[in-house]
């Protein structure tokens, strides 16, 4: 049986599909490609991305305000950053930004310039009748 290195945590596991994760993509023989890392260490590894996507994404609108005054400003401990939304002011929504958070922070970026940061009882008056 074949024994792998994982890179991140220096455990010798299997080299097998339950031990390394298949990556999608196929050897030119057609095996399977298997990750270099283990199960647990890739896990860890993307819900730590996501992680960090998500407290990038919770500070950048610690500095948003809605139009009708809701902000952290004026809100003060009332203010939270759940109640804020994106709303896209056009139809070339591409995916919801909340669930953008394994995407690069470049893309979510990018789809965060094409909305209206709002509150969630602005954008329930928005949409709401829709």
């Amino acid at each position: 049986m074949n024994l792998k290195e994982c890179k991140t945590c220096n455990d010798t596991l299997p080299f097998t599909i339950i031990y390394f994760q298949d990556a999608g993509k196929k050897k030119a023989n057609g095996e399977d490609y298997l990750r270099h890392v283990c199960k647990p260490c890739y896990t860890e590894s993307k819900n730590n991305y996501k992680r960090n996507n998500r407290k990038r994404l919770n500070d950048w609108k610690l500095s948003a305000s809605c139009s009708c005054g809701y902000s952290l400003k004026r809100d003060k401990e009332k203010f939270s950053t759940r109640s804020l939304t994106f709303h896209h002011r056009d139809n070339n929504k591409i995916k919801n930004v909340s669930d953008m958070m394994s995407y690069s922070w470049e893309n979510i970026l990018k789809e965060i310039n094409k909305c209206d940061v709002i509150c969630f009882n602005c954008h329930m008056a928005i949409h709401g009748e829709e």
